[in-house]
């Protein structure tokens, strides 16, 4: 059902709505476009002299065209700044803008240094490097303590209680835009614009899921990009690895997560503050100041320990995960579909438009879902 849905979805918007010209820069209208599809027309007849002059009119035409409309819209951007300091006090749009204005193609290495140092330049061992690397990180066996595995399941197996209509209808509408789709190319755009259909669709599946447990395989993969950090870029340790997932997942991640949050709040430490609602590390910050205070006050001592744990989303034990799920009372029903998911969970690199070999992720939490910074929380 999963894939006829995905079919029917992308093949209806692509009849209806087509496909966007792609745009090489965001200050480039559609009338630039025009021009540069007329000059390459004149470019192959610019041989003789009349299509020599049509073609340098209209290239010195481009080229004027093109300054004006990026100083246009710089000027709308720095417009767009200002008002949103001065009257709406959004520093959050004003920060996103001067990003956009700012950013810089982030450089990229044309080679990749094997395991052993060798340097890779053919497109196919880039590929299967980056699996190898990406699979070796994905499936690094902690060393955890095995007691931890026997804790005993204190609670009892709660009724299934269906999936409602308004809580897929919440969730739909609670899906961010603008976000790069998954393996079924499926924006969340296209499930939002799908209306009452999409809707009705949706709560079948993940009412046939939550039921019975099963996860379509679009829905448990991951597609892996690699962005470079800083540092020697033919290093894959230097790149930083953001995985895609299906956005109809996410419609059933947001009801899963929305049921677990209230179990999870009651075994998470009072003093953590990240990835909860209505929380944040400010409010750390402010109890460390007034502590640093007092003892400076009363001229005692006060040590401070900073713990950075190196790949922590990547290196959760999902054994210990689950056992400790089970441990403090979280719904066995919650557990067990999480559990299979993660148990079907696969992932492959995408490089350069090429697909590398699907492996299976054995540890950490998946990147990108929803469930991830409160499993990692509760772990």
């Amino acid at each position: 059902m999963t894939t006829k849905f995905n079919t029917a979805v992308t093949e209806t918007a692509t009849a209806i709505l087509g496909k966007l010209r792609p745009k090489k820069n965001p200050w480039v209208t559609n009338e630039l476009l025009d021009l540069c599809d007329k000059r390459r027309a004149l470019k192959r007849s610019k041989n003789s002299p009349e299509g020599y002059d049509a073609y340098r009119t209209i290239n010195k035409d481009i080229k004027k065209q093109m300054q004006s409309a990026k100083q246009n819209w710089i000027e709308e951007h720095c417009k767009e700044i200002e008002n949103s300091l001065k009257y709406n006090n959004n520093t959050k749009m004003a920060y996103q803008t001067v990003k956009e204005l700012t950013k810089t193609k982030q450089p990229r290495a044309s080679t990749i240094q094997s395991k052993t140092g060798e340097c890779l330049t053919e497109e196919q061992k880039i590929l299967d490097r980056w699996t190898e690397y990406c699979s070796e990180l994905y499936n690094r066996i902690p060393n955890g303590d095995p007691a931890v595995l026997s804790c005993p399941q204190t609670t009892e197996d709660d009724e299934k209680l269906p999936i409602l209509r308004e809580e897929v209808e919440a969730a739909v509408r609670s899906l961010k835009k603008g976000k790069a789709a998954g393996v079924d190319n499926i924006p969340a755009e296209l499930l939002q614009a799908g209306g009452e259909a999409i809707i009705d669709v949706l709560t079948i599946i993940c009412n046939k899921i939550w039921q019975s447990g099963e996860w379509p395989t679009s829905w448990t993969q991951s597609l892996i990009i690699t962005l470079p950090k800083k540092g020697n870029l033919q290093q894959c340790q230097n790149y930083r690895t953001i995985s895609l997932i299906s956005h109809p997942s996410k419609v059933l991640l947001k009801i899963i997560l929305n049921r677990l949050k209230p179990q999870a709040e009651q075994i998470i430490a009072e003093e953590q503050a990240g990835f909860r609602a209505g929380r944040s590390t400010i409010e750390q910050i402010f109890n460390l100041r007034i502590i640093c205070e007092k003892h400076l006050q009363h001229q005692q001592p006060l040590y401070h320990v900073f713990v950075d744990f190196k790949k922590a989303f990547d290196r959760v034990w999902h054994a210990a995960l689950w056992a400790t799920m089970r441990k403090y009372n979280i719904s066995p029903n919650l557990v067990s579909i999480i559990q299979n998911l993660y148990n079907k969970a696969t992932s492959a690199v995408l490089h350069n438009g090429a697909f590398g070999d699907w492996f299976r992720t054995m540890t950490g939490v998946r990147q990108g879902c929803l469930l991830s910074p409160l499993l990692l929380t509760s772990s």
